[in-house]
């Protein structure tokens, strides 16, 4: 009889503990863990830009600038016809020879030169900034070691000047070396433009227009960071 009392009692025992194991992890209380995450970021500028800018220009696109948005492109090779309009009178002269008129069209007809000829690059470049000596990034531009482009297998050339940036509008050059803004962080990327003048005058057959690594490196212009 002994034994079979303490077999009883050691088996309530071990019930008891487990139903206080089971309800009294039910009991307890959560514990957060609070973490404090720092993150330092440091200065950084980011200049995006094309090392070589290839751009074809038309034959549409030649006749709607020296002959107008009107110019109708014809045949092979290109040919547009650009009606001026009337002449307005014309005084004749007389001689042996018969009668002349001039309609005086001149050597720039539409009134057009090509000897400065704007040429827009756009989104050619973008920067990404935050941080260092000031929240401005300036971008600036200059021509490169080699301002003259000549036609491969010739000798004809195209001469650049006036080089611009422009961040706004970003379809034009602001008429300006230099443009400053706000750093504009590392999301969205602030987009700028470049404008350059085109002398034509000696642009006398058509190709492609450029220079060699040899004689300049292909240097035609630079863009600079700075003041960031």
């Amino acid at each position: 009889m002994r034994t079979s009392i303490s077999k009883r009692g050691t088996r309530l025992a071990a019930a008891t503990v487990a139903f206080g194991a089971i309800f009294g992890a039910h009991s307890a209380s959560a514990q957060n863990a609070v973490v404090d995450l720092n993150v330092t970021l440091s200065p950084i500028t980011l200049l995006y830009y094309f090392s070589t800018v290839n751009v074809t220009v038309p034959s549409s696109a030649m006749a709607g600038m020296l002959c107008g948005s009107g110019s109708v492109i014809n045949g092979t090779p290109p040919i547009s016809n650009c009606d001026l309009g009337a002449t307005g009178a014309l005084n004749a002269t007389g001689g042996l020879g018969g009668l002349s008129a001039n309609g005086l069209i001149g050597t720039t007809p539409g009134g057009f030169s090509a000897t400065a000829v704007p040429l827009t690059l756009q989104n050619v470049w973008a920067v990404r900034a935050i941080g260092g000596t000031s929240a401005n990034t300036t971008v600036s531009i200059t021509l490169g070691a080699s301002a003259t482009l000549t036609r491969t297998g010739g000798t004809e050339t195209i001469v650049l000047s006036t080089p611009t940036v422009s961040t706004a509008p970003a379809t034009g050059g602001s008429g300006t070396s230099a443009v400053t803004f706000l750093d504009p962080g590392l999301v969205n990327a602030q987009q700028g433009s470049v404008a350059l003048n085109l002398n034509m005058t000696n642009a006398t057959a058509a190709g492609v227009y450029s220079t060699t690594a040899a004689v300049s490196g292909d240097s035609n212009y630079i863009l600079t960071v700075s003041g960031t």
